[in-house]
C-alpha cells in the first residue's frame, strides 16, 4: 500500500472520527505513554514492575529514537523513582512516571512529601494487589493511598487514560497538586482498543508548557526546601492545600468541559447512567467494571450507574446532585475490587462519608474482582438479585 493511498485512508478516518487526530489500536500502557510524549515531559525516571512495565518501555523507545526529548533514567528501586521525580519537579520540569502495586506501597513515604511539597507530578499507576502475591487486576494499591495527598483520577477505557492525563497536567500545574492516573492490570494495561490520539498542536494549545511559579530549585540563588517547620507554620500549611484540594472537584469540570471543546469528547468528576426518580438501584463503580454494568443496564430500566472517575478528593457535590433525584426507597451498591483490611471497601466509606447527612438510601456493599477475578455480566445480574431479595450489607460474590 502506498504513502499516498495510506495518508488518505488515515485522513478518512479523522474526518469520520475527531479532527485532528488519528486513529490507533493501543494497549491502555501505551495510550499512556502516548499521552505523557503529547504532555511534553521534560524528566522521567522509571523502574519496571508487573504490569505497568511497558509504559515506561514505550517511553524509553520514544526518548532513544527522539520522539520524546525528555530525560529518561533508570532508578534502584521505586522509592528513588519517586524521589527523583520529586528532585526534578522541585527545579520546575514537568515528570511523569509509572508504578503497579509493591512499587506504590514502596513509595509511600515520598508520595506524602510530594505532595506537601505542592509538586504537580502525574503519574500512571496500573492497579495491581500486594500479598498474597498477585499481578492481576486490584485496586487496593491506589485506594489505599488516599490519605497520602495525591488527586486520584480512575479510566474505564484506554481512550479515557490518555486523555485523563492530559487534563491532569491542567489540574496539577493550577493547583500545585500531584495527580495519579489509576488504570486496571490487563484488563486495561495489556488489552488492545481504538483510541483516537490528538495531533501535538491540538495539545500543544490545551496544555501550554509548564511555567516556573518562583517556588523552585535555582543553582545561582540557592534556598532551603523541607526545613523544620513549627507547629503554627505546619499548621498554615495545610490550611493553604486544603483550601486548594477543594478546588479539584469544580477545576475538574470545568478542565473536562474545556477538553471536551477541544477535543470532542467532555468529561466530568462522574458519569450517570439512568439515574431518574423512578430508579431503583444505582451501582456505583470505578475502572473497567464500569463497563460490564453499562451492558447489563440495557436489560434493566429500573437500574442506575454512577461512574466515578474523580475519587479522591471525593467529588461529594457531584455525587448529591446526581443522586438528589432518585426515590426515598432507592439503594446504592458499591462494587469494590479493593480489600482494605475492614468491613467495608474503599467506595462505599467514601459513599456513606459524602451522604451522610445529606441523602438516606439503603447502601450495599460488593467485593467483586479482587485480584483480577473476572466480574462478567451474570456477576452483576446476581448482584441485583440478591440486593432485590434485601440481601446483607455486604456482599462477597462468586466466591470459591
Amino acid at each position: 500500500m502506498n504513502n499516498t493511498l495510506n495518508e488518505t485512508i488515515e485522513k478518512e478516518k479523522t474526518q469520520k472520527g475527531f479532527a485532528r487526530h488519528t486513529q490507533k489500536i493501543l494497549k491502555g500502557n501505551y495510550a499512556a505513554a502516548e499521552a505523557a510524549k503529547l504532555c511534553r515531559v521534560g524528566f522521567v525516571p522509571a523502574y519496571p514492575i508487573t504490569p505497568q512495565t511497558t509504559i515506561v518501555e514505550e517511553l524509553s523507545r520514544m526518548v532513544a529514537n527522539k520522539e520524546l526529548d525528555a530525560h529518561y533514567v533508570n532508578m534502584d528501586s521505586e522509592h528513588s523513582v519517586f524521589a527523583a521525580a520529586m528532585g526534578a519537579a522541585l527545579a520546575g520540569e514537568r515528570v511523569f512516571t509509572a508504578t503497579s502495586g509493591q512499587g506504590l506501597f514502596y513509595a509511600h513515604e515520598v508520595l506524602h512529601a510530594i505532595a506537601h511539597f505542592r509538586l504537580p507530578i502525574v503519574i500512571c499507576n496500573v492497579g495491581r494487589p500486594s500479598i498474597p502475591w498477585n499481578i492481576w487486576s486490584d485496586q487496593t494499591d491506589s485506594l489505599a493511598q488516599r490519605d497520602t495527598g495525591w488527586v486520584q483520577f480512575y479510566g474505564e477505557s484506554s481512550q479515557e487514560v490518555l486523555d485523563t492525563v492530559i487534563q491532569a497536567y491542567i489540574i496539577a500545574e493550577r493547583l500545585n497538586l500531584p495527580v495519579m492516573v489509576v488504570l486496571d492490570a490487563f484488563y486495561q494495561s495489556h488489552t488492545s482498543e481504538n483510541v483516537w490520539a490528538p495531533e501535538q498542536d491540538l495539545v500543544d494549545e490545551f496544555l501550554p508548557p509548564k511555567k516556573f511559579t518562583g517556588s523552585e530549585i535555582d543553582g545561582i540563588n540557592p534556598k532551603a526546601v523541607g526545613g523544620l517547620v513549627p507547629p503554627e507554620h505546619y499548621e498554615t500549611f495545610n490550611y493553604r492545600y486544603w483550601t486548594d484540594v477543594n478546588q479539584v472537584e469544580d477545576l475538574t469540570n470545568e478542565v473536562g468541559e474545556n477538553f471536551g471543546k477541544s477535543f470532542g469528547r467532555k468529561y466530568s468528576a462522574i458519569e450517570t447512567v439512568n439515574i431518574t426518580d423512578k430508579t431503583k438501584i444505582v451501582f456505583v463503580t470505578i475502572s473497567s467494571i464500569t463497563s460490564t454494568v453499562r451492558g447489563v443496564l440495557n436489560k434493566h430500566p429500573e437500574i442506575g450507574l454512577l461512574k466515578l472517575r474523580l475519587v479522591k478528593p471525593f467529588p461529594k457535590a457531584s455525587v448529591i446532585k446526581a443522586l438528589s433525584v432518585l426515590p426515598p426507597d432507592a439503594s446504592i451498591v458499591a462494587v469494590e475490587r479493593n480489600f482494605l483490611g475492614d468491613s467495608e471497601g474503599a467506595l462505599i466509606q467514601e459513599m456513606k462519608r459524602a451522604l451522610y447527612g445529606e441523602l438516606n438510601f439503603k447502601m450495599f456493599d460488593v467485593y467483586a474482582g479482587l485480584g483480577g477475578k473476572d466480574v462478567p455480566p451474570l456477576t452483576i445480574e446476581k448482584i441485583i438479585y440478591k440486593v432485590k431479595e434485601d440481601a446483607e450489607k455486604i456482599i462477597w460474590i462468586d466466591l470459591e
